[in-house]
């Protein structure tokens, strides 16, 4: 055992002697200090401009470096080092024949190849070590000469590099195990170099036909630029590292015994040779098998929500409601921004409302039995909620895609439409492409959506694309009546994917478009399409389906309606067809806003300060047309339409009509501290009472403008936001 080991140094001295002129180890430390000295490059010129970025969650600012800087290294510079890296060493024996010579002196061929992998690893851990030590280097640095936003830690996290390091060195001993493996065999210089950039850009090219190769020894580097926390679990190690020790096993048994014995038939048939092979693959497979085999989370014996919130703000309550007729199912007590909730009554599985007081709103999807674990962080305009326990997969925030098709647009503008056969093939193929990405939805851990959710998603993206194909055939009827076309067998199957009376999809708009759509295909009497859906619906069997119709179909008619007339019609007419009680009232509670905020009503009285403490109310803009822009600091969207509402502000400036901003912030500091960054050309309020002007103004959502006239009476309670293209055009109407 001595003697090898004296016999395996020496080897690798050796080796470290040949390679002294290749510059891999210089060429390492190269790529490791390139992205860091970029990052601290850019930070520099950002600080000498003076720039400032909104403050946002807070976030360790070293770690928040390092992981700016794994995505480009993992996805080109760090595997581009370790597929040119196993060439060059490799080269250099085969250039100068030093594989046979090296077979004349007295050294096992063992020490001969693992030496030079050795030297692999050496420089996989220089580029390393440099990226997380220079990472280090230059926040510490900047921190020392230059002010560091207030919400960036610069505690530094040890353990967290110590982590990354590691995961991102054993996930390298497999990519370099196969490179290594490839250029001891393949005597050329170049084409080891060519096989491993394909193999490192076939991730890349599949990630657009949403194939996700979570087994593929390449894509495993790409795991830790995407979750560079690792474990969901609090563990060090991911499946993927597993995967990467297990495959660098199996590379290094087959690539030193084919160079061992030179031939493959002799290195695997010969005598026991071939048993041998198998024993280490099976074991190996047995072992990838289950260590790649997706797993779920099992459900629970009680229905729970718990938590923890993080915020700058004073968040009191969490409130869980229905998304349907906004049903509340439990105000969950905030106490040391922790909160717990056990629910005794039944819940169908479906997506809930979590409103965080009211600062915001974010959507949850869970069921009876199961026990979730909510991170939530607000600060500042910046939220994030993190989603554990039973539903992981489901709540996942980089799972909640949108689906994209250009068919949309095609629709929108009347294109093609007399080719059935373009929306035809192309809505299948955007369907089919969507169902994918679905189905490729895992959490770090390998853990995928359980099969009720999966089922939902499957049925809900079929309704939206059939919704753009019942658009076209509705657009072709009316253009092209006179030209017919043949349903293809892919259309058929799109729309028998979906069934007509599936309660669980109930909670979800673009379902009940589809039935309701269907319930009138036959109806081609000269009328509005609302009177077509009424009819259908009043002659549908009473229970939950028709009354979700009739909730949807009342809502929408009433917010159409401009006449406080029409809109008792149709309490009249149809309320009483509407069976489940806390959808009658919400109807009642729409219908009345709805009435007292109509066009030509009297806006609710208010009264407001601004920030010298001058009161305002309605009378104190007699004569000028006014709008009001409801917001709050804490606001994304309303952040966005401020230099929208500020340049309106400006070029109206010598018409008769008053901008208002009215901030509805929890805390008046929030407000004065937020206006400091504003114009002056709008008049900054703050209502005495935030829940009476709430209250009164139906303000249940923002940023939300209100145009009145200059008798004080209402034009439209919900105008449309400054960034709109008919802001002017709306506007101008009501100007004299």
């Amino acid at each position: 055992m001595k003697n090898r080991y004296k016999d395996f140094t020496k080897t690798i001295k050796t080796e470290l002697i040949k390679k002294k002129r290749s510059g891999i180890f210089s060429l390492s430390f190269a790529i490791g200090l390139l992205l860091p000295l970029i990052g601290f490059i850019v930070k520099i010129n950002f600080h000498l401009k003076g720039e400032e970025v909104a403050k946002g969650i807070p976030v360790n600012y070293y770690f928040e470096h390092l992981t700016n800087s794994l995505s480009p290294f993992v996805f080109f510079f760090f595997p581009v080092l370790m597929i040119y890296a196993a060439s060059k060493i490799a080269q250099i024996d085969h250039k100068n024949k030093g594989w046979h010579l090296m077979e004349t002196l007295p050294t096992s061929k063992f020490s001969v190849y693992f030496s030079k992998y050795i030297l692999l690893l050496t420089s996989n851990l220089i580029a390393i070590s440099t990226l997380l030590i220079f990472t280090f280097l230059f926040v510490f640095l900047e921190s020392l000469f230059f002010e560091i936003a207030s919400d960036k830690l610069l505690s530094f996290p040890l353990i967290d590099f110590l982590e990354v390091g590691l995961r991102l060195f054993l996930v390298s001993l497999c990519v370099s195990a196969l490179q290594y493996g490839l250029s001891v065999l393949i005597s050329s210089f170049i084409w080891p170099i060519i096989i491993g950039f394909i193999a490192m850009l076939i991730p890349l090219m599949l990630s657009d036909l949403y194939i996700v190769l979570n087994w593929y020894p390449y894509q495993l580097l790409h795991h830790i630029a995407k979750y560079p926390k690792g474990n969901d679990f609090g563990y060090w190690f991911t499946y993927s590292e597993v995967l990467s020790l297990l495959y660098a096993i199996i590379s290094l048994y087959i690539g030193y015994n084919w160079y061992r014995f030179k031939v493959f038939f002799t290195a695997f048939y010969k005598n026991k040779r071939l048993l041998k092979l198998l024993g280490v693959l099976l074991i190996s497979g047995t072992v990838i098998h289950f260590t790649l085999k997706p797993k779920q989370q099992e459900l629970k014996s009680k229905t729970i929500i718990k938590g923890e919130i993080s915020s700058d703000k004073e968040v009191n309550t969490v409130i869980i409601f229905d998304i349907i007729a906004s049903d509340t199912l439990a105000k969950i007590p905030v106490v040391n921004n922790q909160f717990r909730q056990e629910f005794t009554q039944n819940l169908n599985t479906d997506y809930y409302t979590l409103q965080f007081d009211n600062y915001t709103r974010k959507l949850l999807y869970f069921g009876q039995n199961d026990s979730v674990y909510l991170d939530y962080k607000l600060f500042g305009t910046k939220d994030k909620l993190a989603v554990k326990g039973t539903r992981v997969s489901e709540n996942i925030q980089e799972n909640s895609f949108r689906t994209y098709t250009s068919y949309r647009y095609y629709l929108e503008n009347n294109l093609k439409i007399d080719d059935a056969d373009f929306y035809m093939e192309g809505i299948y193929d955007d369907w089919h492409k969507s169902l994918k990405k679905l189905n490729a939805i895992r959490t770090v851990d390998n853990i995928i959506p359980r099969s009720d959710y999966r089922e939902r998603q499957t049925k809900l993206l079929s309704i939206e694309f059939l919704n753009y194909w019942n658009s076209f055939k509705k657009k072709r009827q009316t253009l092209y009546p006179d030209k017919p076309y043949v349903v293809n067998d892919n259309m058929k199957k799109l729309e028998n994917s979906v069934p007509l009376n599936d309660e669980t999809l109930l909670s979800n708009n673009n379902y009940l478009n589809y039935i309701l759509e269907d319930l009138i295909k036959d109806d081609h009497r000269e009328v509005s399409e609302s009177e077509k859906y009424f009819a259908a619906i009043e002659k549908m069997d009473e229970g939950l389906f028709k009354d979700r119709l009739l909730l949807r179909q009342l809502n929408n008619s009433l917010s159409e309606a401009e006449l406080v007339s029409v809109r008792d019609s149709l309490i009249d007419t149809y309320l009483h067809l509407i069976s489940k009680k806390s959808y009658k009232d919400l109807i009642l509670t729409k219908y009345q806003d709805y009435n007292r905020l109509s066009k030509g009503a009297s806006a609710p009285e208010f009264l407001a300060y601004d920030t010298h403490g001058k009161k305002y109310n309605l009378d104190s803009f007699k004569g000028k047309i006014v709008i009001i822009d409801y917001w709050a600091s804490w606001c994304g969207p309303c952040k966005r339409e401020d230099p929208f509402y500020e340049r309106k502000a400006l070029m109206y400036k010598n018409k008769p009509i008053q901008f208002i901003s009215m901030n509805i912030d929890v805390k008046k500091e929030d407000w004065l501290v937020d206006i400091n960054n504003k114009g002056k050309s709008i008049l900054q309020l703050r209502p005495e009472s935030i829940k009476q002007m709430n209250d009164a103004y139906a303000i249940n959502s923002i940023p939300r403008f209100v145009l009145l006239d200059q008798e004080g009476k209402i034009i439209n309670s919900d105008f449309v936001r400054p960034s709109s293209k008919v802001f002017d055009e709306l506007l101008n109407t009501y100007l004299p």
